[in-house]
């Protein structure tokens, strides 16, 4: 547990183990093969660098988060895979996520490039169902991909809203320069959340390293605190709230991947709906070739015409596929429809208040003595 107090301790400590394991690994580069050894890398312009020299919070913009998302995608094929295939001794467990994550995101659109691969020039009969077929696959692959970013949404915008904690707060985790000498392949710097789990929460940077007193170095801690319903102050406010942000990103977690389940079943029967099929595909390529894309055409034509593709190949069939879905097209698929729609909507309402009850102050009695134990009172 990081209080204020032990913050000297920890800089300190940090230090010595830092040239220690520098020390300790400057012979580890003999031991990889030559073939996989980073070659080196002269930074000639330290401001263009993405080296982090120590870690590090990144401020929550739309656009940070378009360049963290778009480095840690590439990083997977690029670095993590050839490190992780070069045997890197310091190959780490975030990398070995990381790279899970590939075969989560191709396994769908492989699955629904196979059954377009079916499609026989031949046979008009056959050739259209494999096209249709297909479709319904990439968009139940689209689908998935939106259901759990949906759920995540919500699970996300509630815990800020109510407790101000940003789940998606992220930071950039400096890699030791000893990587760069005995790791395969270059790495800079890894992306991280400082809410990534209960275990592993960077309580360290939510200080203030700038702040003179305790009370300003727990800033934060006071405000979030005061999101709980905490209103009284005292300089151990770090102390009192951390077991409260663990419940709560335990929950948050939890209930993310609960309604990821709801939302992805519901995008999927969206996606099996007959009023996909009615949409032309024909139409669909000729809006956005000679509309949007198109030669000569002016910017209020190309606005129009993105319009077009946004309302009726996109959000109108969107709309109508829950309708659909809804009203099914027997009994027993009507009742399975209308059961997902409103255990969707149930378990939303449900997540929602859960995350703000339980995780409120009003509701625990926390025991300051060591161990920061909080004990939930009966409602």
């Amino acid at each position: 547990m990081v209080t204020v107090s032990s913050l000297v301790n920890n800089y300190v400590n940090k230090h010595i183990a830092s040239n220690n394991f520098s020390a300790s690994n400057k012979n580890a580069k003999s031991y990889i093969d030559a073939n996989f050894q980073a070659h080196d890398k002269v930074n000639k312009n330290d401001k263009k660098s993405k080296v982090v020299k120590e870690d590090k919070l990144i401020e929550n913009t739309w656009k940070n988060r378009v360049k963290i998302n778009f480095d840690k995608a590439t990083a997977i094929p690029f670095v993590h895979f050839p490190r992780g295939l070069g045997g890197a001794p310091d190959y780490t467990f975030f990398e070995f996520l990381q790279t899970a994550k590939l075969p989560y995101y191709l396994g769908g659109p492989i699955l629904a490039a196979l059954f377009y691969a079916g499609v026989k020039k031949d046979n008009m009969l056959s050739g259209n169902a494999a096209k249709n077929v297909a479709k319904h696959m990439a968009l139940g692959v689209g689908f998935y991909y939106l259901g759990a970013a949906i759920a995540k949404a919500i699970v996300n915008r509630t815990v800020k809203t109510v407790r101000g904690i940003d789940l998606n707060q992220p930071y950039a985790k400096a890699v030791p320069m000893s990587t760069n000498d005995t790791g395969v392949f270059h790495k800079d710097v890894e992306y991280h959340k400082v809410f990534e789990s209960a275990d592993f929460t960077r309580w360290d940077l939510l200080y203030n390293k700038e702040g003179k007193t305790p009370k300003e170095i727990s800033q934060t801690y006071a405000d979030i605190a005061k999101h709980y319903g905490i209103k009284e102050e005292s300089n151990d406010i770090d102390a009192t709230v951390k077991p409260l942000i663990k419940k709560t990103i335990i929950m948050a977690r939890a209930w993310q991947y609960a309604l990821t389940a709801f939302f992805v079943t519901l995008g999927i029967g969206m996606a099996n709906q007959p009023v996909w099929e009615k949409s032309s595909k024909s139409g669909f390529k000729e809006t956005i070739t000679k509309g949007i894309f198109g030669k000569g055409q002016k910017m209020q034509e190309r606005l129009n015409a993105a319009k077009v593709t946004l309302y009726d190949y996109m959000l109108k069939p969107f709309v109508k596929s829950i309708g659909e879905f809804w009203k099914g097209h027997s009994k027993a698929s009507s009742i399975a429809g209308k059961s997902v729609i409103i255990a969707t909507a149930v378990a939303t309402l449900t997540s929602i208040l859960m995350l703000t009850k339980k995780t409120s102050a009003k509701h625990h009695k926390i025991q300051n003595s060591g161990t920061n134990n909080i004990q939930e009172e009966a409602s």
